[in-house]
């Protein structure tokens, strides 16, 4: 009986290892070009690819430059790197909130050629997902008055939508104007 018990715990003890192993092997498979760092402003979720994330701060100390839009608060020196914040809450027409250092900014590289590092006020990060190709959907037609140029797809996890940002558009040719002047 004893003896039993003995193999029983051994097999459960393989099947848990062995399913560890499966996770981690598949962990290690990953297409990481199908992750994507979400967050989210207001009530809704956002994502980019993890590739053009650089990092997610707190935000530092921030210079402010006068005469620029509200979506671009100020500047960070970023260990010798001067970057340009853009405000997401002023992008999405929604109420801004005080910037203090409890706000998070994901450093990201923006542009055709990620030739641009910016950071992005969120509200929130809470995770990091897979999303597989078939669970990618084109954007929704919208009129010509909405500037939906900044929304790529939309992915689906379970009943969760996010909202997949292009960074190779994101800004018009005006915010990019704004952006240069800033750091120049």
């Amino acid at each position: 009986m004893k003896e039993d018990r003995r193999d029983d715990n051994r097999e459960t003890i393989m099947t848990l290892e062995d399913e560890e192993e499966d996770l981690l092997v598949s962990q290690l498979n990953m297409d990481i070009s199908n992750q994507f760092v979400v967050f989210s402003v207001e009530d809704e979720e956002y994502g980019v690819p993890i590739l053009a994330v650089q990092e997610i701060i707190s935000l530092p100390n921030l210079t402010r430059i006068p005469g620029v839009p509200e979506y671009i608060p100020g500047i960070i020196n970023l260990r010798g790197s001067i970057i340009p914040l853009y405000e997401l809450r002023s992008k999405f027409k929604l109420e801004t909130r005080e910037l203090d250092n409890s706000t998070i900014v994901i450093i990201a590289q923006t542009g055709r050629d990620n030739h641009r590092t910016v950071g992005f006020i969120v509200d929130a990060v809470s995770d990091v997902v897979s999303i597989t190709a078939e669970n990618l959907s084109e954007k929704p037609e919208f009129s010509k008055a909405v500037d939906a140029r900044y929304i790529e797809k939309i992915g689906k996890i379970g009943n969760r939508m996010i909202i997949i940002i292009n960074l190779s558009d994101f800004f018009s040719e005006n915010e990019q104007a704004v952006l240069d002047s800033a750091v120049l």
